[in-house]
């Protein structure tokens, strides 16, 4: 319960100070107000808060600092990459302030496997421990042990994956939990040297994978139905994307990203609503994914 109380009570002081700056005892008024509501010691003394803002820098990245002038706490920048652990964490609390009962959310019936080691790597992360576990690879027959230094948890589609350094390559690997097992920790390593440039590994990637070492970034152009469009501009595919045209005909955008799987079956899984503009690599690629699917 107390580590479930923590995540909550960090939950409730970002998104109270992304609103507006507030003193301690604002502050601490809210959060009593909170642990009455939700039936929780959400609560703590003022000598504490500074553990709370250490740990709230650690794992979320958002900076808590304090106007003395005016004596209030507030947030440096508003991180937008903390928004979807956000979300998370505003649906636990949706649930915690009354029973589903009457099935009033509905969740996705298909849940991730693995998702039980993410406490562990989690830790691990924290402690700057050495990951010790078996991986099993879909197309390979036998587990491999393998030795990691996780630096960050992914999701993607619904899965969850750790991304750190492997200790054996030493070059960033990406691990889905799912196929993980037998976690062990080892000992405490020194600071990683890809640590502070994780998510740069991800800045032109759509999903989960890594691009190859000769493998460059490409300029994307797609051509979607207006309809399916209406999708793509509410909940865009990547950060790079740029809306070239839009009207009655179509929804045309552009990106800037590394050609991997995952792009190909994004673009797969919306079928004639989309066509690929550029480059001319990749609709040949997806010309041929639809013609063994129209073989099958």
């Amino acid at each position: 319960m107390a580590e479930k109380e923590t995540l909550i009570r960090h939950n409730l002081i970002i998104n109270k100070l992304r609103r507006s700056p507030l003193t301690w005892k604002e502050l601490d008024a809210y959060l009593k107000q909170e642990s009455e509501i939700q039936g929780l010691k959400l609560d703590f003394v003022q000598r504490t808060f500074q553990r709370h803002i250490n740990d709230i820098l650690e794992i979320y990245a958002v900076s808590i600092k304090s106007d003395r002038s005016t004596r209030r706490y507030y947030i440096e920048a508003d991180e937008g990459h903390v928004d979807r652990s956000m979300q998370a964490f505003d649906i636990l609390n949706l649930l915690r302030m009354g029973d589903n009962s009457s099935n009033v959310v509905l969740f996705e019936r298909r849940r991730p496997m693995g998702t039980e080691h993410l406490a562990g790597i989690f830790h691990a992360i924290r402690n700057n421990l050495l990951l010790k576990f078996e991986y099993q690879k879909y197309y390979e027959a036998e587990a491999e042990q393998r030795k990691l230094l996780p630096l960050a948890i992914k999701e993607a589609k619904n899965r969850w994956y750790v991304v750190g350094q492997d200790l054996d390559r030493n070059a960033m690997r990406v691990f889905a939990v799912d196929r993980m097992c037998k976690l062990d920790f080892g000992k405490k390593q020194p600071a990683s040297r890809f640590a502070k440039n994780v998510e740069l590994y991800f800045k032109n990637s759509f999903g989960v994978l890594l691009a190859t070492e000769d493998q460059e970034v490409e300029e994307i152009v797609l051509s979607y139905s207006s309809f399916q469009g209406n999708y793509i501009k509410s909940m865009p595919l990547h950060e790079s994307q740029e809306l070239l045209v839009d009207n009655e005909e179509e929804v045309r955008v552009r990106l800037r990203l590394y050609v991997t799987r995952d792009l190909i079956m994004e673009i797969l899984s919306v079928g004639a609503q989309v066509k690929v503009l550029a480059p001319q690599s990749l609709a040949d690629t997806v010309k041929a994914e639809h013609k063994k699917a129209i073989e099958l």
